[in-house]
């Protein structure tokens, strides 16, 4: 098909185009037909309209969709959140699912130039976006209007593209004090030894929390001494999208307790350095950025599903190398999402027999799996080289 003649081409651009529209419309369009309802979209105006007013954004709940629901963002992300607030709401749900999508598109687009040379990364890209609207991951971004994407195109403009137009490690440290996960991806630079790279990243990140602080100080003084280390805010651990292994643990706990906080940080611990001996074994840059974001799925408190937006370009990036049987199986897995198909909410988790809990943690299986195949074969996330 890549060497298809250019008209053949076209048609499949063209209706790649069409079925990647039909993929977003029921995340636009709800019965009656009526804008769909996305709710973290409206926690995000809520909370930069409440940023305008000049109340104390972690102090309050908002309501949004019948519920309250609290603002867990630093306080920059309100800022930035702020032209989301200024427009009415079915402007701010069209205009952030379809960059959403565009900006899906262009991670596909930077991850294939890396992966597999000498093709129309364009095209391939456009034909694959389709697919990728489907995966759960991004299912569930699209309809909840969450920022996982935005944050992925962050960093993947940040660590791959040839040619950034700012110095590297800038928007790494935008991403971070957005949402603090992103953080993590400091790792990239420094297991690779770019020095002043990781500096950068360490000191943009001080720097656009600090500008929010100036902005806002009590805001700032609420949420880095309070609101930080109050999890609960977020939801309720052992919900069957969180998928980190702080999740799992959640899980395997008696209903009513916590999970094991020892046990959690030997496992993060563990994860940890597998995860940095694979980066360091890393043949690529691609291959490095990868693993550091199975860092940040893993080792967070909470992974609710729609942050694992990253298995897409890992699953491409297998299934152009040598790791295609797990390419494939990471791709059954954010199509089949089998946490959704066993009993969940209310508790209903911690009654889950083993078997269950192996089903219900399968994107932390599958990442665990792409972590330690990248240890025994580095090639294994090389791409077509």
């Amino acid at each position: 098909m890549i060497d298809a003649p250019p008209a053949a081409r076209s048609l499949t651009v063209v209706l790649a185009v069409a079925a990647s529209v039909a993929a977003l419309l029921p995340w636009l369009i709800d019965a009656g037909p009526a804008l769909r309802y996305a709710i973290d979209i409206d926690v995000y105006r809520a909370g930069a309209r409440a940023f305008l007013e000049g109340d104390n954004l972690y102090t309050r709940s908002y309501e949004v969709g019948g519920i309250t629901l609290p603002f867990t963002y630093p306080p920059l992300a309100a800022i930035l959140f702020i032209p989301v607030a200024l427009v009415p709401y079915p402007v701010a749900l069209v205009g952030w699912t379809l960059a959403s999508a565009v900006l899906l598109w262009w991670c596909l687009v930077i991850v294939l130039r890396h992966a597999v040379p000498a093709v129309n990364h364009r095209v391939i890209a456009t034909w694959i976006l389709p697919l990728a609207l489907l995966a759960e991951p991004v299912r569930e971004t699209l309809g909840f209007g969450q920022i996982n994407i935005i944050l992925m195109a962050l960093v993947l403009a940040d660590t791959l593209t040839r040619r950034p137009w700012l110095p590297r490690g800038v928007l790494i440290g935008l991403a971070a004090a957005i949402k603090l996960t992103p953080a993590v991806f400091i790792l990239v630079f420094l297991v690779r030894r770019q020095w002043r790279d990781a500096a950068v990243t360490f000191l943009s990140g001080v720097g656009f929390t600090l500008a929010a602080a100036l902005v806002s100080w009590r805001n700032s003084w609420t949420y880095w001494l309070d609101t930080l280390t109050d999890t609960g805010r977020i939801g309720g651990e052992a919900y069957a999208s969180n998928q980190s292994i702080r999740g799992v643990l959640a899980r395997l706990a008696e209903p009513g307790e916590q999970a094991d906080r020892l046990l959690w940080l030997v496992l993060v611990i563990g994860a940890l350095g597998l995860i940095i001996v694979a980066m360091l074994r890393a043949q690529t840059m691609l291959a490095t950025v990868l693993l550091a974001s199975t860092a940040a799925l893993l080792c967070s408190p909470v992974s609710w599903s729609h942050h694992w937006v990253w298995l897409i370009p890992v699953a491409v990036t297998l299934l152009l190398g040598p790791g295609r049987v797990l390419g494939a199986v990471v791709l059954l897995a954010v199509f089949t999402s089998p946490h959704w198909l066993l009993p969940n909410n209310h508790g209903a988790e911690h009654a889950w027999p083993w078997w269950a809990q192996l089903v219900g943690s399968s994107y932390l299986l599958v990442t665990l799996a792409v972590v330690v195949a990248a240890i025994v074969s580095p090639r294994v996330l090389a791409g077509r080289r």
